[in-house]
């Protein structure tokens, strides 16, 4: 439903702190794997960037169930889950490098089985959702394929809800994005954080000030690049890997009830958009920002730029242009 591809370009830091004509075809490559994948998945991408002269680290420090782990504990390590963790990371890292980002069919805005494609998921997603949460959890077994109507959406929005401890388990319930904002805002730890929507209350200074420290983090880019593809049959909506997500809806109920009514909202249209909350309108606006859709879907590619240990970790580029 998710599974991405990661790769990390560095450079030093007197390239890093330059200027964006940086020769990237020169770099180094780190791969990182997505959801149940392995080092193996970068096969190719050895082969042919070693054909050109380049170094490639395929990551193997989080394979296959490893990376089924909570999001926002591969986070601090920058492993796995590569379009969701890779904005994670370039926002918590205060001393990133990173001048450009490219995603192709990176899972950016959340994971909603809505109306669109519906029937795909009835289809195919029933065994692959049974090895993302344990049935212990959460049964995706024991409904059929009219439950995928909003039933099973709802029943799984409660469980998050009614079990906060979830968020620390299972990625699955780190890039749940359901139609219910204010639910959502709360109750998942992990997307509504990275999008900065999540809710600070009065006097709460650590979090606007967090909120403002991943925003400014977010915009130490030059260029972020974006692909998606309406061929993409994982990511729900393909809409995603672009920002854009299901439209609203004022109860939980009418996740269910509600359900044939949603609709997509592009990304220009977002309140992440809209209102800027980490920066993707201000980057827009500095004509940083592209994105493209594509026939076929992909992976997830990153490159970075950094210098020093931690920092090598930095930066990140996902690829498209508007």
């Amino acid at each position: 439903m998710f599974g991405t591809r990661v790769i990390f370009t560095l450079v030093s830091t007197a390239f890093a702190v330059t200027t964006a004509a940086t020769d990237f075809s020169t770099l180094p490559v780190f791969f990182f794997h997505g959801v149940t994948g392995n080092h193996s998945n970068a096969d190719n991408f050895v082969a042919n960037l070693t054909a050109d002269g380049r170094n490639v680290v395929p990551l193997s420090f989080c394979e296959t169930t490893c990376s089924l782990e909570a999001i926002v504990l591969q986070v601090p390590k920058a492993i796995a889950q590569g379009g969701a963790v890779s904005c994670a990371v370039i926002e918590e890292m205060d001393d990133h490098k990173i001048k450009r980002y490219i995603s192709t069919a990176g899972l950016q805005n959340g994971q909603f089985i809505g109306p669109d494609k519906v029937e795909i998921s009835i289809k195919n997603d029933g065994p692959f959702l049974t090895k993302l949460v344990p049935e212990t959890m959460f049964n995706y077994s024991a409904y059929g394929p009219e439950d995928y109507y909003g039933k099973m959406q709802k029943d799984y929005v409660i469980y998050t809800i009614e079990n906060p401890d979830a968020q620390y388990t299972y990625s699955q319930f780190n890039v749940n994005r359901w139609p219910q904002f204010g639910s959502f805002s709360t109750a998942n730890f992990f997307l509504p954080v990275y999008n900065n929507v999540n809710r600070c209350l009065p006097g709460d200074d650590q979090c606007i000030y967090d909120q403002h420290r991943r925003k400014a983090n977010f915009l130490k880019l030059e260029e972020a690049h974006f692909f998606a593809s309406p061929a993409d049959e994982r990511i729900m909506p393909w809409q995603s890997s672009i920002f854009g997500c299901y439209s609203e809806v004022d109860t939980i109920e009418e996740i269910e009830i509600k359900f044939m009514n949603l609709t997509i909202v592009n990304m220009n249209d977002t309140l992440e958009y809209t209102s800027d909350t980490f920066g993707l309108k201000t980057l827009d606006e500095r004509s940083g920002l592209r994105w493209r859709t594509s026939r076929t879907s992909a992976g997830v590619v990153m490159t970075a730029t950094a210098s020093g240990s931690r920092s090598t970790t930095t930066t990140c580029t996902r690829c498209c242009t508007k």
